[in-house]
């Protein structure tokens, strides 16, 4: 063991000295790491959803909301990286609320626990995947779901200007099955009407990150189905508007960094939801393989991490949950495996790559 402390020490130097010989701090690399804070969010931690996730509970799964904060706390404490939680209104209002009658006054008590564990509220769901929602929320043809739908992300606004750090997330359901089964342009206005009115009514502090799905649960086409329909909403709602990206979201083949790269290059306010995929949107752990590491070069080449003005910088979050894991260790080494990425990405030499671009 002691061998092997000594080993790694020596390496450990040498590899400092050969960066330093190529003009990268190490120790401004160590800071910039340090620095770098992504959301948990707390439905990894208990029970949710339906379908593949299964009624399955690993042991210790936290019961509720409360519990929920106490594994993220943990979390951060190992990692430095998590002070902030993201969560889904419905899964986390209290018990005893019918879901039409949430109220930003609900996650005071919430937010509070939050403080006491030295952690926040972050990112805020409006959650509209529930019953009812089969044909769309915000296009479904019965106006009782999508005024619901919509007066339910209007509270979430407010819960995010009072309670959160003012950053609402949206996925939607809404798509169809088979050619026919929806108007396809008549449902995406829909969408766009709605969050027009839900963007107009929001407190101005309000940042409204619109998520985009290539499928799930409709399996012919999806309103949100890419980056360019969710840029395109976004321009149309504001400046408090933008994209947000989930890995699991996209066709195979499909160049995530380059996605990055085009979304950062428009200036556009932007998100990432974090996870891993070995089939689809299969939310596990991340792993730091090589797509992540092309992800992490242009976050790093776009200054929107840990950038010096902070209006440029994303929002990072994770999005995963396994019912066959433990949920605090997979958390743990997700966390680990971002960190690591963004470090590899600030050692990278740009100034010779640059070199080595301009030669061909």
């Amino acid at each position: 063991m002691k061998d092997n402390c000594v080993r790694t020490e020596k390496g450990y130097e040498f590899l400092t000295e050969l960066l330093s010989e190529r003009g990268i701090d190490i120790e401004q690399v160590k800071e910039s790491v340090r620095k770098f804070e992504v959301e948990i969010p707390t439905w990894v931690f208990g029970a949710f959803g339906g379908g593949r996730f299964g009624d399955f509970l690993p042991p210790g799964a936290a019961p509720d909301s409360w519990a929920k904060l106490k594994d993220a706390a943990m979390v951060n404490k190992l990692t430095g990286a998590c002070s902030r939680i993201a969560m889904h209104l419905a899964w986390d209002k209290p018990q005893d609320v019918e879901f039409e009658d949430i109220r930003p006054h609900h996650f005071k008590e919430l937010a509070a626990f939050a403080q006491e564990l030295g952690l926040e509220l972050g990112a805020v769901n409006p959650t509209l995947f529930l019953s009812g929602t089969h044909n769309g929320s915000f296009s479904s043809p019965d106006p009782s779901v999508r005024s619901l739908m919509i007066e339910h992300s209007k509270v979430a606004c407010e819960v995010a200007a009072e309670h959160a750090n003012n950053l609402v997330t949206y996925w939607l359901p809404d798509g169809s099955l088979y050619p026919g089964h929806r108007d396809l342009w008549e449902q995406e206005k829909m969408v766009r009407d709605a969050l027009t009115e839900i963007y107009e009514s929001a407190p101005s502090s309000v940042t409204h990150l619109i998520e985009y799905k290539l499928f799930e649960p409709g399996t012919y086409s999806t309103v949100i189905s890419d980056w360019g329909v969710a840029l395109d909403i976004a321009r149309s709602l504001g400046d408090c508007a933008g994209v947000l990206i989930d890995m699991g979201h996209h066709a195979w083949g499909v160049n995530v960094p380059q996605i990055v790269a085009r979304l950062i290059g428009t200036g556009v306010k932007g998100g990432f939801h974090f996870n891993s995929r070995y089939a689809a949107d299969d939310d596990h752990a991340v792993e730091p393989d090589r797509e992540m590491y092309n992800i992490f070069c242009e976050l790093t080449a776009g200054d929107v991490i840990n950038c010096a003005d902070p209006e440029r910088n994303w929002s990072y979050m994770v999005d995963q949950c396994s019912a066959m894991e433990n949920r605090i260790a997979s958390v743990i080494h997700t966390v680990d495996s971002l960190q690591m990425l963004y470090a590899k990405a600030l050692i990278l030499d740009r100034l010779r790559l640059k070199e080595m671009q301009e030669a061909g």
